[in-house]
């Protein structure tokens, strides 16, 4: 009687995978990833290129966040019309062959009197190209000097310090509007507003 149940046990539980998974099957998208990250990077480019004015960006305080201490920010900081940023194609692709699932972009940030040169290549979200949900890309906005070495300035050193530049992002944007959100992944940005000029 034992060895009867325990192989019906068995039994019912193979059944019951079989089932889940051909109930699974037919309803899972059949997506090209790649060629969807590249329609995606081709919408998205005409959005991206321009001068942006850094309307807010919102740092959220970490109280373990050295930076922010350096800096005197003790609570959560929204510091408003801050820079400007100006967004062009990347003159020279990053990869050979180029890889069109990749957008890279080149700029300036200009920030007080001081202008910086930049660049992020931005990576499709998975979860956009299946579910067209939550932001369409992720990058790291990086300073893009020439090689060799030069003086830190003190303008460059504050925006690494609030975790403006070289920090993780993830990017929502919408072709009806000249607004665009990055929200930072790493560091003390929580999120910033750029507005189109």
């Amino acid at each position: 009687m034992k060895n009867y149940l325990f192989t019906l046990l068995i039994t019912s539980l193979l059944f019951y995978q079989c089932t889940q998974s051909k109930e699974v099957a037919p309803n899972a998208p059949n997506i090209d990833y790649d060629q969807e990250s590249i329609e995606l990077m081709k919408t998205l480019a005409p959005q991206i290129v321009g001068q942006w004015k850094l309307r807010q960006v919102k740092i959220k305080y970490q109280n373990y966040n050295t930076s922010q201490k350096e800096l005197k920010i003790a609570k959560d900081t929204t510091l408003l019309d801050i820079a400007t940023l100006t967004i062009v194609p990347a003159a020279v692709p990053r990869s050979s062959p180029r890889d069109f699932r990749r957008g890279e972009y080149d700029g300036t940030i200009k920030y007080g009197n001081k202008t910086y040169p930049v660049q992020f290549d931005m990576l499709a979200n998975a979860d956009w190209i299946i579910n067209r949900k939550g932001p369409q890309t992720f990058f790291l906005f990086s300073y893009r000097f020439p090689n060799g070495s030069h003086l830190t300035e003190p303008e460059e050193a504050f925006l690494q310090k609030i975790g403006l530049v070289g920090d993780n992002f993830s990017l929502e944007t919408t072709s009806k509007q000249s607004t665009m959100i990055w929200r930072g992944l790493n560091r003390g940005i929580e999120q910033i507003e750029l507005v189109k000029q």
